[in-house]
């Protein structure tokens, strides 16, 4: 066993090392390829007229060589540091933000280092800026779409336990349990079918966490149940035996119910209920209102095209983006929408409970 850990340790050691040693030679090459390629805009467009056309061969050729450092550093960054930060809440927002800094790099940057003559190179430069930015945007939405799905496999499984909750030892499923989907405290499974059956909550046909007490938290709810002492089958008159704790405060109630295994199953149920219907709505809209979204993401692309027609000074934003392109970056745009909307529901229900 030692053995097995000690050499499991010795590999995880290696991977990260690995994974270091790629991060940094993509990020020195991502900065080092995306310094020239700006600094050959920059040059192109100060030199002006003064370039001849030997010049402007040779830096088109640089160009070519910068796009594939750049390229390649990016990979190498993205790969690195997504193993490095795999988990982290920041780490596709990051590969996101960069890709977009790098995507729409000829909005910003004409406006910085000067508009100038426009030529082949300065077009090639920002498209090789661009393609960049699509690399590890690319990265970047495939992490938060493997992220999302592990997300929702391991809460659909398990629930709050996927945040380590300490729920005490031998605590355990019920064997006569009940699982009623969206059901009341009693009619999930970490309910004791002892303590149900003295417990006033179950007799008063109302739930553990409206109540703000029930038989994970109250000792009383507990020693009433060992004690065998009466409920009656009225629900009035058994809702008047719930115990009220006045020495917590409300917050700290709550507090209880965030850590309660009873009260997490029950955000467990509602979360597999919510995430296929959030799932289901996204596509609807896809499909019921394509025409309209195609429209809007052409509208949209043709607005950026001006913007860059007038700060590149070529013709850009006269042309129409081919229908492939719109229906690609409305695929994007749906993908990083919905991803966003199952972490905001992860986030609802696991992170804030409310």
């Amino acid at each position: 066993m030692s053995r097995s850990r000690d050499l499991s340790d010795t590999v995880q050691d290696f991977l990260v090392g690995c994974a270091k040693v790629v991060m940094y030679l993509g990020a020195a090459a991502t900065l080092i390829a995306t310094g020239l390629l700006v600094f050959t805009v920059y040059k192109v467009n100060a030199d002006g007229g003064s370039v001849n056309a030997g010049q402007i061969a040779e830096a088109a050729r640089n160009v070519d060589v910068f796009q594939k450092v750049l390229v390649a550093g990016l990979m190498g960054l993205g790969v690195g540091v997504t193993y490095m930060l795999w988990g982290s809440e920041f780490l596709a927002i990051g590969e996101l933000a960069l890709g977009g800094a790098l995507y729409f790099s000829p909005l910003y940057l004409p406006s910085i280092l000067g508009s100038g003559t426009a030529n082949d190179v300065t077009q090639k430069a920002y498209a090789s800026l661009q393609s960049g930015g699509m690399t590890i945007g690319v990265i970047g939405i495939m992490v938060l779409i493997a992220d999302v799905f592990m997300r929702i496999t391991q809460r659909s499984k398990q629930g709050a336990k996927a945040d380590q909750l300490k729920y005490g030892k031998g605590i355990k499923e019920e064997s006569d349990k009940q699982n009623v989907m969206l059901g009341k405290c009693w009619q999930l499974p970490f309910c004791r079918k002892f303590v149900r059956e003295k417990c006033p909550i179950y007799h008063a046909k109302t739930t553990c966490w409206k109540e703000q007490v029930g038989c994970m938290c109250e000792e009383q709810v507990i020693r009433g149940a060992m004690e065998n002492k009466p409920i009656p089958k009225d629900a009035l008159l058994a809702a008047s035996m719930i115990p009220r704790n006045n020495k917590l405060t409300v917050a700290q109630k709550k507090d209880r119910c965030y850590n309660c295994i009873i009260y997490n199953e029950h955000l467990r149920h509602q979360y597999k209920i919510i995430m296929p219907a959030t799932v289901l709505g996204f596509l609807a809209l896809y499909g019921l209102g394509h025409s309209a979204l195609y429209d809007m993401m052409y509208n949209l692309i043709m607005k950026i095209n001006g913007i860059v027609d007038k700060g590149t000074l070529h013709s850009a934003g006269t042309s129409k983006p081919p229908q492939f392109f719109v229906e690609a970056m409305l695929f994007v745009v749906f993908i990083i929408g919905l991803t966003y909307a199952m972490k905001m529901i992860e986030i609802f229900f696991f992170k804030k409970k409310l």
